[in-house]
C-alpha cells in the first residue's frame, strides 16, 4: 500500500472517529429538534383546521341567528348573547352590535349600542355601533348630545364621515336651520366617495326644499 492510500484509510478513520464522537455528543439534540419541526408543523395545520372549521362553525351559528329574529326574537338574542361571549372574531363583535341593536325601548338600545362600541374592536365596528346610536337617537331628546359625539368621526379619513354629516343634517332640518341642512347635504352629494344611496338621499332632500322655498 502506498504512503498515500495509507494515510488517506488514517485520515477516513480519524474523519469516522469525529463523526462518531460529535453524533454521541449531538445526535439526541438533532433528532429532538427534527422531530420539534415535525410536530410544530403537523402543529400548526391541525389548528388551521382547526380554526377554518371553527369561524366555519360561528358563520353558520351567527346566520341562523340573524334568520331566527323574525320567529323567535327571545331564542335569537340569547344565541347572540352566547356568541359575543365565546363566537371567534368578527361573529363576537357583530353578534354583540346586533345584541345592542335588539335592546327595547330605543333609550334602551341607544345605551346598549354606546356601551358595546367601547368595547368592539377594530375600531371601525365601534365607529359603527356609535353612528347608529346617532340614527337611533334622532327623534329622542338626547340627539344633539348624540349627534354632537360624533364630530370626531367626520374627519376626512374616517370611513362613517358621511353617516355623521347626513345626521348633523337631519338635526339642522329638526332644529329649522335650514341653511345649514342644505349645506350639509350638499357636501355629501359633492363627496367624490360617496355611496350612490346616500347621494341620493341628499339630492333628494336638496330638491324637496328648494321646492318648497320656491313655492
Amino acid at each position: 500500500m502506498s504512503d498515500s492510500a495509507a494515510f488517506h484509510e488514517v485520515d477516513e478513520a480519524v474523519r469516522k472517529d469525529e463523526l462518531k464522537e460529535w453524533w454521541n455528543r449531538w445526535g439526541t439534540w438533532v433528532v429532538a429538534a427534527a422531530v420539534l419541526v415535525v410536530v410544530a408543523a403537523v402543529g400548526f395545520v391541525g389548528w388551521r383546521q382547526y380554526d377554518t372549521s371553527r369561524r366555519a362553525a360561528a358563520s353558520a351559528a351567527y346566520s341562523a341567528a340573524l334568520a331566527q329574529i323574525a320567529q323567535d326574537r327571545p331564542a335569537a338574542v340569547k344565541a347572540l348573547e352566547t356568541q359575543a361571549q365565546g363566537a371567534p372574531e368578527p361573529y363576537r363583535a357583530l353578534a354583540a352590535l346586533v345584541v345592542a341593536q335588539l335592546r327595547e325601548p330605543v333609550e334602551a338600545e341607544i345605551a346598549a349600542l354606546t356601551a358595546t362600541a367601547a368595547t368592539l374592536s377594530p375600531s371601525e365596528l365601534a365607529d359603527l355601533a356609535r353612528v347608529i346610536a346617532g340614527y337611533k337617537s334622532i327623534d329622542t331628546p338626547k340627539a344633539e348630545e348624540m349627534v354632537a359625539a360624533l364630530e370626531p368621526l367626520a374627519g376626512p379619513d374616517r370611513p362613517f364621515r358621511l353617516s355623521v354629516r347626513e345626521l348633523q343634517g337631519m338635526l339642522a332640518l329638526r332644529k329649522g336651520d335650514l341653511k345649514r341642512a342644505r349645506e350639509l347635504w350638499t357636501e355629501i352629494s359633492k363627496d367624490p366617495q360617496v355611496p350612490q344611496a346616500a347621494a341620493q338621499r341628499a339630492t333628494a332632500m336638496l330638491n324637496l326644499h328648494a321646492a318648497s322655498e320656491a313655492k
